[in-house]
């Protein structure tokens, strides 16, 4: 794709890596798009175009990658932590949005997808020095677990389909933009702050660091047909020790004591990272030193105002759990049993509180009688199974009954002309729910029968 202008889908372009992937496509001549679950912090929309939509669905990345000539698939779960924390959300993202991700490139007719995999896929590995052609060991983390499944996906995809994914396997990223927990963010704003840099176990494990604006040019040049089906370790030159990172913070920051905290199961021990492909066929190498990455990112921090105080651990795992919140709920917007089930709650209550609140009896049996009118219909589209291309229209069905049904109780309760039974109009209405849920019910039961 030499000199030649692409509109390029970058999954995560909001995110730390992803949003110096767009700075890096952009000035190579590339039109990014965006598709992230926030918009970019980094970047003027206007400029830069955004799709809001979660890569564990795959309606939104059709969505996104509609008039797209390749995709950069950055989105994922990047802290093993939370990997650790959220096992089956952290999974459903690396390896279900990854799956996600190749189908709607395969259904779309894009071939190039460029997939970020990670180093991590060498950490059970007992050699002191790897490549791009080292045996892989099963891996015992599941962040690691999650990552590699995707590399499996790409070959698959490439076998089956044609479909030609290049694989990156990244060093650690580091650099402005950083999340603040990953470990020279966190040691970079200890150290300013003069507190301790903790190092959990010995400190031995190694890690090979790379700076992020090298990383994301080397992601642009994975774009060229030459990259096509390979797999390219994207590492620093230089391997680290945990131990020897803290001191090169207090030498380069600020001077604060190193302390020794428990080991992490299942952590990364580290291996020297061999990038010789990817300086032989993508002409990159990282060319910024630790040291000075190092400095780069704490002058960074100390321009963005880093002497204020620290947002809490706590707070920041409570945000992290409202996004969680958020996405689930999201999720179940989705979800035609879950908005059935929320619709058919909020009608039930509306009713019952009509009912209750009901000056006189033949009011009552109105309120119930129209509470049941609705609900009739609701069930059938609540238990339905529609395929996938049309549930946005079943749960909007549903959203729209639910909403309707609860704004006529309201409405009808509040109004002093609801007097008495009104025989005809209720039994009408009722027949004319009767014929939409035993239509519904048709309507289920036949797309069910062809999409089995």
């Amino acid at each position: 794709m030499h000199g030649v202008s692409i509109k390029v889908l970058v999954t995560g372009g909001s995110g730390f890596i992803g949003s110096h992937v767009v700075d890096r496509l952009r000035a190579a001549g590339h039109r990014p798009l965006i598709m992230d679950t926030r918009p970019s912090s980094w970047h003027d929309p206007e400029q830069v175009p955004t799709v809001i939509g979660d890569i564990r669905h795959l309606e939104d990345v059709r969505r996104a990658i509609r008039g797209c000539g390749a995709v950069c698939h950055l989105a994922a779960a990047a802290d093993v932590g939370d990997v650790r924390a959220h096992p089956h959300w952290a999974t459903e993202l690396n390896g279900g949005g990854t799956l996600n991700v190749l189908e709607a490139a395969r259904e779309a007719g894009i071939t190039r997808v460029v997939y970020a995999s990670t180093v991590w896929v060498y950490s059970d590995t007992e050699a002191d020095e790897v490549d791009e052609e080292t045996p892989l060991s099963h891996p015992a983390h599941l962040y690691t677990a999650g990552k590699l499944s995707g590399e499996l996906f790409c070959h698959s995809y490439r076998e089956l389909y044609g479909m030609e994914p290049t694989i990156l396997r990244f060093g650690i990223p580091y650099g402005p933009r950083a999340r603040p927990a990953a470990v020279i963010p966190s040691f970079v704003e200890r150290a300013q702050r003069g507190e301790p840099l903790t190092i959990a176990g010995t400190g031995e494990q190694k890690r090979s660091f790379v700076y992020v604006e090298d990383l994301a040019d080397g992601v642009v040049r994975a774009l060229i047909p030459d990259a096509a089906g390979r797999t390219y370790n994207l590492a620093g030159r230089e391997t680290a020790t945990i131990r020897q990172l803290a001191e090169i913070v207090r030498d380069q920051v600020a001077e604060t004591p190193i302390v020794h905290t428990p080991g992490r199961a299942g952590d990364l021990r580290g291996s020297q990272i061999n990038s010789d492909r990817a300086e032989a066929e993508l002409g990159w190498r990282a060319s910024t030193p630790l040291s000075e990455g190092v400095r780069r990112y704490a002058e960074w921090m100390a321009s963005r105002g880093t002497d204020v105080e620290p947002v809490p651990a706590r707070t920041r795992r409570g945000e992290a759990g409202i996004r969680r919140l958020l996405a689930l709920c999201a999720a179940g917007a989705r979800n035609p049993a879950v908005a059935g089930l929320t619709a058919l709650i909020a009608v039930v209550s509306a009713t019952l509180c009509v009912v209750l609140g009901s000056q006189e009896e033949s009011q009552a049996v109105d309120f119930a009688v129209i509470g049941l009118v609705i609900l009739l219909p609701l069930w059938p589209l609540t238990i339905g199974v529609w395929s996938r291309d049309y549930r946005w229209l079943q749960c909007t069905l549903i959203a729209l009954l639910g909403a309707f049904g609860v704004l006529l109780l309201g409405l009808l309760s509040s109004s002093p002309d609801v007097r008495g039974v009104h025989a005809g109009r209720d039994a009408l209405a009722l027949a004319v729910s009767a014929c939409a849920t035993i239509a519904l019910h048709s309507l289920t039961v036949g797309r069910v029968e062809r999409t089995t």
